[in-house]
């Protein structure tokens, strides 16, 4: 029988895609004009809104001084995970990540759907390519460690697909089902994916099932409580598949962005520790909207992986602007024993 033998959490943010100090900042750039800014409240907020109400509050973090040493955390920490990876010789990766219109678009936007294919295409484009000027260059760069330099294809498991999409619709849930991505130029698996592709493992050396979850896109996001029994889902229908795999889940993206909230971060990572299914369960989903909606993966894998320990986690919380705009990078680990 197959066997969750390790979960995986992993932030996505374009930041690990470079080991740059001042291309981190740059990134501010990018946030003056981003239209899914939120305030700690969950409001939507602009740049100038966060200017007076914080004014310079974070200068003193968003410095090369103090963002350095965190470009150094943040690379050893996903060393520690692909040294994780490696050593539980995972044989296949279930991945839950999110679609930032790079398969998917808003004219067909499905809360939850299953890649079930042999293999899968990287899709090229990524909504924020055009901020290559702003970025200086960086942006192929990031394509690169996304996986979406070119169309790569990585080999996906098409049993084990299969297997969760007929369990998952067993259980209640309304599963889309993809098994192959569109001819369109551009188009095809996005960076959720691609990262683990490059970060977690030799690219294609592992067979990949993506599972998407909306989590950005309302109206159909998925529901904060229902992320919970996904992963409870998912890990029911890995146990009960016969062939003998081992089976590492991962959650891809987060945790708080484009607000830094060490709070929020705090909160998800200790429920996340203890085994908090209530408080997984709670989070206010008026907080989980714009960037930090990707907790909502790091949820399916707490509970997926709720017998197990999180045997490693490492929290860097980056300011790269002085109102506080940045991300929550995050990296865990759960394992049998610690």
């Amino acid at each position: 029988m197959a066997e969750i033998v390790a979960g995986i959490g992993m932030s996505h943010s374009s930041l690990i895609a470079t080991d740059d100090p001042e291309v981190w900042l740059s990134h501010a750039a990018i946030d003056r004009d981003n239209p899914y800014l939120r305030d700690r409240s969950g409001e939507a907020v602009t740049y100038a809104d966060l200017e007076r109400a914080n004014a310079d509050r974070y200068a003193a973090y968003a410095t090369v001084e103090h963002i350095a040493p965190q470009v150094a955390q943040t690379h050893a920490a996903i060393e520690r995970l692909r040294a994780a990876v490696a050593s539980h010789a995972i044989d296949v990766l279930v991945v839950f990540g999110d679609d930032q219109m790079e398969l998917h678009d808003l004219a067909n936007m499905p809360a939850l759907a299953v890649y079930y294919g042999p293999e899968f295409v990287m899709g090229t484009s990524l909504r924020f390519a055009s901020y290559e000027a702003e970025l200086g260059g960086e942006v192929s760069s990031m394509m690169r460690e996304y996986a979406m330099d070119k169309p790569h294809v990585f080999p996906g498991h098409e049993p084990l697909g299969r297997h969760l999409i007929a369990s998952l619709l067993d259980a209640g849930f309304d599963v889309g089902a993809m098994n192959a991505t569109p001819e369109a130029e551009g188009i095809g698996v996005g960076h959720a994916f691609g990262i683990m592709e490059r970060k977690l493992m030799e690219p294609g050396s592992i067979p990949l099932v993506p599972i998407f979850v909306n989590t950005y896109w309302p109206p159909n996001q998925v529901p904060v409580s229902r992320c919970y029994d996904l992963g409870l889902a998912v890990r029911a229908a890995i146990e009960a598949f016969e062939p003998d795999l081992r089976v590492a889940v991962v959650a891809s993206g987060g945790l708080s962005h484009f607000l830094t909230d060490e709070e929020l971060d705090a909160r998800v990572l200790e429920a996340c520790r203890e085994h908090d299914e209530r408080a997984l369960r709670e989070l206010p989903a008026h907080l989980l909207d714009g960037g930090n909606s990707e907790i909502r993966n790091w949820i399916a894998v707490a509970a997926a992986c709720r017998d197990m320990q999180m045997s490693f986690d490492e929290y860097v919380p980056v300011y790269r602007s002085p109102v506080g705009t940045g991300v929550g990078l995050a990296f865990a680990a759960w394992t049998r024993g610690r």
